[in-house]
């Protein structure tokens, strides 16, 4: 009897090991559909520039500086972003080729104010100045590269990428000059990234990546806000505004 449990233990001793190979090998493969979650922090980049026209060539060049030093602003924010992916992987030997979709949605958005401001020390009328850039959405397509160690994936991605966005500017004077100018806008840009992907079962992984991101920039004016105190002669403000994202983020993803 102990001979034969002996026999039975080593046969399917014998087995494990060798299908071991064959189930190691499926288990690494990277091959399929995959779903997954991610939450990160993104820093939003915004540099604004303010083109005057109208009226305003009838004031003096030192006023005109000063509008235009202070109307446009470099915006830095940090915020929380959270959203889905999906894709697929082929892997054929060690490289891995893949195509991802992505969305993610933010948490906040940035006002920069400045003021009251004078041109002078002893200028009669002070400006102040406001710019916003709000992310509310960010969609992308990504193509995937990447080279794989058996159980962790170090890969590449580009593609295209839309974010859903606000931009705002605005300057009142305490001699009540009130523009305001906005502009809510889905812009088309591209996105480049990279990250690691370590699985943790068949079917789950866990994923560190970053992406850049870079939108492009949007044109809008200004226009008189109500109960300003004058509306002419027309004074007219152009706003060019830029958009740039930075990501970090981890997901976990269930490859199906």
């Amino acid at each position: 009897m102990k001979r034969y449990n002996s026999f039975v233990c080593l046969a399917a001793a014998a087995t494990a090991v060798s299908a071991s190979p064959a189930m190691a090998q499926d288990d690494e493969s990277w091959t399929g559909l995959y779903a997954g979650v991610h939450v990160g922090l993104s820093e939003v980049q915004s540099e604004s520039d303010v083109t005057l026209g109208g009226a305003w060539s009838t004031e003096t060049q030192g006023l005109r500086d000063f509008i235009v030093a202070n109307a446009g602003a470099d915006q830095k924010e940090d915020n929380v972003n959270l959203g889905l992916q999906l894709g697929y992987n082929y892997q054929t030997g060690p490289v891995v080729f893949g195509a991802e979709i992505e969305f993610s949605s933010f948490e906040k958005n940035h006002i920069e104010t400045r003021g009251p401001l004078k041109q002078t020390a002893n200028a009669a009328t002070s400006y102040t100045f406001s710019n916003t850039v709000k992310p509310e959405s960010l969609a992308s397509a990504k193509a995937k590269l990447g080279l794989t160690t058996g159980s962790t994936l170090f890969y590449l991605t580009g593609g295209w990428a839309m974010a859903e966005m606000k931009f705002g500017a605005g300057i009142t004077s305490s001699a009540n000059y009130l523009k305001q100018g906005s502009l809510k806008k889905d812009t088309d840009g591209f996105t480049v990234g990279g990250g690691i992907e370590q699985r943790l079962t068949r079917n789950i992984s866990a994923r560190l990546s970053y992406d850049y991101t870079d939108q492009g920039s949007v044109n809008y004016t200004t226009a008189y806000r109500p109960g300003s105190a004058f509306t002419t002669p027309a004074y007219s403000e152009t706003v060019n505004q830029d958009l740039k994202l930075h990501f970090i983020r981890l997901g976990v993803n269930y490859t199906f």
